[in-house]
C-alpha cells in the first residue's frame, strides 16, 4: 500500500514522510524531488524556465509512474498535486492519502522561514510591498487562507484521513497517520 501525504506547503509532508519511513521501514518518495531528478533541474528552475503548466503535467506523469511501478512506500506530494483532477483521482484510487492540515498562521511562519525552493512564496513576497517580517507574515497568512479555501475540499476529497500538524509533535502525527485517530469523514467540518 502507498501512503500518500497531501496538504499545503510547509504543512509537514516531507518531515512526516521521513518520520514514517523511519518508523515503518518503507521507502519515502518526495514527488517534487522525483520530478527534479527526472528533469535534471531544481523545481524553481523548472517553474522559471518551463513554466508551471509544464511542471503540473510532469507532476501528473510522474505520479502515474510511481503508483504503477512502486508499492508499499510513503509518498510525499507537492502542495498543488491534488488540484489536478487526474492526480486527485490517482490518489483516491491507488493510495491511502492523508491530508496534513495546519493553521494559516503557522503555515505563514513556516513559509517565511522555509521560502528557499518555494517559487510561489518567493514570487509572492517579491511582488509585494511587504518589507517587515510582520508584514510578510500577514501577507503569507492571507494568501494561505485564500489558497486553503480553494484547496481543502480537494485535499479532503482524495484523502482517507485528516491530521492537524499545527502543533509539531512528530510522534503524535505519525501515530495518527498510521491509524491511531479518526477518519476526516467523522470529524465535523467547521469551515
Amino acid at each position: 500500500m502507498i501512503i500518500a501525504l497531501c496538504g499545503f506547503m510547509t504543512a509537514g509532508k516531507t518531515l512526516a514522510g521521513e518520520a514514517l519511513s523511519e518508523k515503518t521501514g518503507k521507502k519515502v518518495i518526495d514527488l517534487d524531488r522525483y520530478i527534479e531528478e527526472k528533469e535534471g533541474m531544481k523545481m524553481e528552475d523548472i517553474f522559471s524556465i518551463k513554466g508551471e503548466q509544464y511542471f503540473r503535467k510532469k507532476e501528473e506523469e510522474c505520479l502515474g509512474q510511481i503508483v504503477e511501478t512502486m508499492d508499499d512506500i510513503i509518498l510525499s506530494l507537492g502542495g498543488g498535486t491534488p488540484m489536478n483532477p487526474a492526480c486527485s483521482e490517482i490518489l483516491r484510487q491507488k493510495t491511502r492519502c492523508v491530508f496534513l492540515t495546519c493553521s494559516p498562521k503557522v503555515l505563514a511562519a513556516r513559509m517565511l522561514l522555509l521560502q528557499d525552493g518555494r517559487p510561489l512564496v518567493k514570487d509572492l513576497l517579491k511582488g509585494s510591498t511587504a518589507s517587515t517580517p510582520e508584514e510578510k507574515l500577514n501577507l503569507l497568512e492571507e494568501w494561505a487562507v485564500k489558497k486553503l479555501k480553494e484547496r481543502e475540499p480537494v485535499y479532503k476529497a482524495c484523502s482517507a484521513k485528516t491530521v492537524d500538524t499545527s502543533e509539531w509533535d512528530i510522534e503524535r502525527i505519525v501515530g495518527l497517520i498510521l491509524g491511531n485517530g479518526q477518519d476526516h469523514q467523522s470529524i465535523k467540518d467547521d469551515a
